[in-house]
């Protein structure tokens, strides 16, 4: 009897994953088995219910070679994908056949019915490309007997225990170029640019990027910024030039100087507006006041202003009295052809991990690390607290920029 495995792609997108895919499946259908795809990352198994066919269709699919034949010339995640983690899952993102059960505030385990979910599939094992989140799920799923195989899948290169992961090298060259790009924009117009890049939890793509575009400052999630203290060190940079302008790099979650929340208020009370309509009904659930609510929200804007770089350059246009250039470039780096690189990864992780299918070997992660090559190590080495490296060691936090030895943090 054929075996049968699972895919599923966890997290954001990342150049390469739908080669990884394709091969994965051409792989898997030569060693004689089925493949099934698990629709939108983990969403897809919450949303699967055992005792209603409707539900199968829209959240799996079979995988032919035939119908991921041309997957690889596309962007994006062929299957989909979602951040949502089953073990802890509120109450409004559940489907209505387990809200009824798990009604009422806070946060569920819904690790018994993916269990369920896998079951019912008949999966022999499954394969997750994942971000950090995804595969500490994987990790936690794998402990309670389900077979897994996880693959490093991030722009953030982030996971711990690999050296590389799919899309990062992409990610990289992408941003590099953009920001060149906007430097030409920048200087014709003779204003400061502020590109916003990916990086909720960690700046190290950021730094990167911004140092080898040659940009003028950069701020990352894990180094609080001052505003003035940046404007006046931008209004420097963009004085010394001979064109007249200057380049700031930022991660979409650079954290503010909590000294200086009191005083940027305005701002990040427009910021949070947005979420306080979303989460005003959850909050008053909870006994929660609506002035309870603003609070708790603009709190948490002081010390990180997610995806706010233009709330930053709205920040540094009033001190400085200065128009400037605002531009995000989050989704752009994650989309556009692999590199070599990424191809080679896509590949290489791919032909891996079938070979550990084939040999029934699961709770792995599948890794690249310097000086061994491509290697497997046990799954659970993605949820070790100790990341890849600590990005605050290569940057200069007085100055706002990377530190050169930066570059040798990339590894790969």
């Amino acid at each position: 009897m054929p075996k049968r495995i699972g895919l599923l792609t966890g997290g954001g997108d990342a150049p390469g994953q739908n080669v990884c895919l394709k091969a994965l499946v051409y792989g898997a259908l030569d060693h004689g088995s089925e493949v099934i795809g698990i629709r939108k990352g983990w969403e897809g198994l919450l949303h699967f219910n055992p005792a209603d066919p409707s539900t199968h269709g829209e959240n799996t699919m079979p995988l032919t070679k035939l119908r991921v034949r041309d997957i690889d010339r596309m962007a994006g995640a062929f299957l989909h994908s979602s951040r949502i983690d089953p073990g802890a899952v509120a109450s409004a993102q559940m489907p209505a056949f387990l809200r009824a059960p798990h009604s009422g505030a806070g946060q569920f385990d819904l690790t018994d019915h993916v269990k369920r979910a896998i079951g019912t599939l008949g999966l022999d094992a499954l394969i997750v490309l994942g971000d950090r989140g995804a595969l500490q799920y994987a990790a936690r799923l794998n402990q309670e007997g389900v077979p897994i195989i996880g693959i490093p899948k991030t722009v953030h290169n982030d996971v711990n225990g690999s050296d590389y992961a799919l899309g990062f090298s992409t990610a990289l060259a992408r941003g590099v170029r953009f920001v060149q790009e906007m430097r030409a924009m920048a200087g014709s117009r003779e204003e400061i640019a502020v590109i916003e890049v990916l990086g909720r939890t960690t700046g190290l793509t950021t730094m990167l990027i911004s140092f080898l575009a040659g940009a003028d400052r950069t701020l990352v999630p894990e180094v609080p910024f001052d505003p003035e203290r940046l404007a006046e060190l931008l209004l420097e940079d963009k004085r010394r030039n001979p064109a007249n302008y200057a380049i700031l790099v930022m991660s979409e979650a650079s954290a503010l100087d909590p000294d200086k929340v009191s005083k940027y208020l305005p701002e990040l009370s427009r910021l949070a507006n947005s979420r306080i309509l979303a989460e005003a009904a959850q909050g008053s659930q909870q006994g929660l006041t609506p002035d309870a609510i603003v609070f708790e929200l603009v709190q948490d804007l002081g010390s990180r202003v997610g995806g706010s770089g233009a709330v930053v350059t709205e920040m540094l246009e009033n001190i400085t009295k200065q128009r400037m250039l605002f531009q995000p470039l989050s989704y752009l780096i994650r989309t556009g052809e692999p590199d070599g690189q990424d191809l080679l990864g896509a590949m290489n992780f791919a032909m891996y991990a079938i070979r550990l299918f084939a040999q029934n070997k699961t709770g792995r992660l599948i890794a690249y690390r310097q000086g061994e090559n491509y290697a497997d190590l046990p799954l659970g080495v993605v949820t070790e607290a100790a990341g890849n490296i600590n990005v605050a060691d290569f940057y200069d936090a007085a100055g706002y920029c990377a530190k050169p030895e930066i570059i040798w943090a990339a590894r790969v």
